[in-house]
């Protein structure tokens, strides 16, 4: 059953209506000694402050924005993360954008989530044209045609109430109480005057439907008079709401048009970066000894991208983003190793591509279905727990999010409102139709997760994936490009292999302003294919296994020297070859990463993010000199 209130307390009305002995606005309560106010005022304060204070709040990132750890990618995987235009609000638990990430380089807002599928469809994404305009801010319907309630519905007002008899008569003659959240009357709650000229139009404005009408039950003119002298009294109050009322109208008319479309929302974010390195060579592969000097450039570049969100059923998403831009990821071929691959590294020459194509609908109201033509990983999906932003690649999340990264898919079922269970397939070569390639002859990765939120501040995930290249080397490889040469490619660049990857990761908010996570993460690498010394240098017999380690702490301080800053710190150790069976290559030394920012906003939709991170002993080689990386962030979103 659907429940009913009244958007306003009309006994109030009913008394000017019938008595016209005390003016409204003398007869209000106040609101300190009001019972029903205060009960219901704190409890609903209570929601909302409850509702802000969770662990889960923005540790992406799915309706902005509180966003999620990633961003864009070019044609490899190495520069695709990055902090913003994020999919959190993909999730379809509370995880999703909340505990997926802390990060919130972007205010746009996007979807709002809370902790069960069915409402986070419900409010993910109205159509702007198929919305009520007075329920898009959130306000009770004023429309004439919502639902004239029974008073008998509403569970303050009894037949005994002295009120009762007036009530009724509003509902059977002048049809003047409509329902909106609740099933109160709340007839002591205090009002203004403006709140009585609301009403009273709402009334005036049935009454003259029903002087219209061929039924209309006005039979007194002494109902006329009344009304009359209502209208005079607050005649200013009612030329007010009007006026308001039309300026709406206006507005709303304007918008509509000058909507490029009915059904799509554009959201877009702008990046101007400079970043430096700093160290003594550049680092090469344990076993071995440096020998080239670091050139130490400071680069100024910038990036776009466009996200197109189109809804056809308003519980749907179609994203289509394109982007362009020239920044330089400081990867490999810069410092000679993938440790400090800085995050958002977009370089398309300043060509616009396509940097996502996806679409997702729910099926009932548990599940999501989630399809990827373009640009896409598991990191997109499901909940990566990472309550930090992060200047770097590496201090995303776990690497196993991103072994596949192309086209694919994934669902998404809620069990419990603690449990939830995704299932994803990625290929990057889904376009491809020779002998090898395609959706599944090719390079995949199959990833299986099962979030657990035993409560609000709380969230922890088990994920199990398995994957496959037939030449790493040239596709996706075993950790994504990151960590050491060895650990990417354990038996070489065009051997093929597998691996299967285990990951634990949680996040925990210890206050209203801090939230900590981490994650452990654990790789089995088989090599699928034997290669003589010829193609990679060593040889490499089929069946050769090789073990990879890697973990991470994160850290986020919110509301820092201003509202909406925070202060992020990341430490962990990138992907280690800890054991090989491949005689000379493994990391005989660890190398840890160390790593601070601050998010500081300007405004509300410009932020500017200052930060730095270290290597110690690079490529885990404690020949190498430790490495600096700078960076200076500025984002401007619309």
């Amino acid at each position: 059953m659907n429940k009913v209130a009244v958007s306003l307390p009309l006994t109030l009305v009913i008394l000017g209506c019938k008595l016209l002995i005390v003016p409204p606005v003398l007869g209000q309560a106040v609101p300190g000694h009001n019972p029903v106010l205060k009960k219901n005022g704190i409890k609903k304060a209570q929601q909302i402050v409850d509702s802000e204070n969770t662990a889960v709040k923005q540790i992406k990132p799915i309706n902005e924005v509180s966003t999620r750890n990633q961003y864009l990618r070019p044609s490899s995987v190495i520069n695709f993360k990055s902090n913003s235009l994020s999919n959190s609000n993909l999730i379809p638990i509370t995880l999703g954008s909340q505990l997926s990430s802390g990060n919130s380089e972007s205010k746009v807002k996007e979807i709002p989530v809370n902790g069960k599928l069915q409402a986070q469809i419900k409010q993910y994404n109205q159509p702007p044209d198929s919305v009520d305009p007075y329920k898009r801010n959130g306000l009770p319907s004023n429309r004439l045609g919502d639902r004239v309630i029974d008073v008998n519905q509403l569970e303050d007002v009894t037949p005994d109430h002295w009120a009762y008899e007036a009530l009724r008569n509003l509902v059977e003659k002048y049809r003047c109480l409509n329902g909106s959240g609740a099933r109160n009357f709340n007839g002591n709650r205090a009002m203004t005057r403006y709140e009585f000229a609301a009403g009273l139009n709402t009334c005036l404005l049935r009454i003259r439907r029903s002087l219209d009408s061929l039924n209309n039950k006005f039979s007194s003119q002494e109902d006329l008079a009344t009304l009359k002298r209502l209208q005079a009294e607050f005649a200013e109050e009612l030329a007010a709401i009007q006026t308001k009322i039309e300026a709406q109208d206006r507005q709303i008319s304007f918008l509509e048009k000058r909507n490029f479309s009915p059904t799509t929302i554009l959201r877009g974010q702008v990046d101007f970066l400079a970043a430096s390195v700093f160290g003594g060579s550049k680092p090469v592969s344990s076993g071995e000894s440096p020998t080239e000097d670091l050139d130490s450039n400071v680069t100024f570049a910038g990036r776009v991208a466009l996200n197109l969100d189109t809804s056809f059923t308003g519980k749907d998403l179609l994203r289509t983003r394109l982007e362009a831009g020239s920044i330089n990821g400081l990867g490999s071929s810069v410092t000679g190793t993938a440790m400090t691959q800085i995050a958002g590294g977009t370089n398309t020459g300043n060509n616009v591509r396509l940097g996502k194509l996806f679409y997702r609908f729910p099926l009932g109201d548990k599940t999501l279905v989630y399809l990827a033509a373009a640009r896409q990983s598991s990191s997109d999906f499901v909940p990566v727990l990472n309550p930090a932003s992060t200047i770097s690649v590496f201090g995303f999340y776990n690497p196993i999010y991103d072994l596949g990264f192309g086209a694919g898919g994934g669902v998404y079922y809620q069990l419990t409102d603690e449990i939830g269970v995704g299932l994803t397939y990625y290929t990057g070569s889904n376009d491809n139709p020779e002998p090898g390639k395609g959706l599944f002859n090719g390079d995949y990765t199959a990833l299986g997760q099962i979030t657990f939120t035993p409560s609000d501040r709380l969230g922890i995930v088990f994920s199990y994936a398995h994957y496959y290249s037939p030449q790493p080397g040239s596709t996706n490889n075993i950790t994504s490009f990151t960590g050491s040469q060895f650990a990417q490619l354990p038996f070489g660049a065009n051997t093929a292999t597998s691996s299967d990857n285990f990951n634990i990761a949680a996040s925990y908010q210890i206050s209203d302003r801090l939230k900590v996570g981490g994650w452990l993460g654990y790789f089995h690498a088989v090599a699928e294919s034997s290669s003589s010394s010829l193609n990679n240098g060593f040889n490499v017999s089929q069946g050769s296994d090789a073990d990879i380690w890697t973990w991470a702490f994160t850290a986020s301080l919110s509301d820092l020297g201003k509202l909406g800053s925070s202060l992020n710190f990341i430490f962990g150790m990138p992907p280690k070859l800890t054991d090989n069976d491949i005689s000379g290559r493994r990391d005989a030394d660890t190398s840890y990463h160390i790593e601070l920012s601050y998010k500081y906003p300007i405004t509300e939709r410009v932020f500017v993010t200052p930060g730095f991170f270290v290597i110690t002993n690079p490529e885990h080689n404690a020949k190498n000199d430790t490495i600096w990386v700078g960076v200076l962030r500025t984002t401007f979103n619309f």
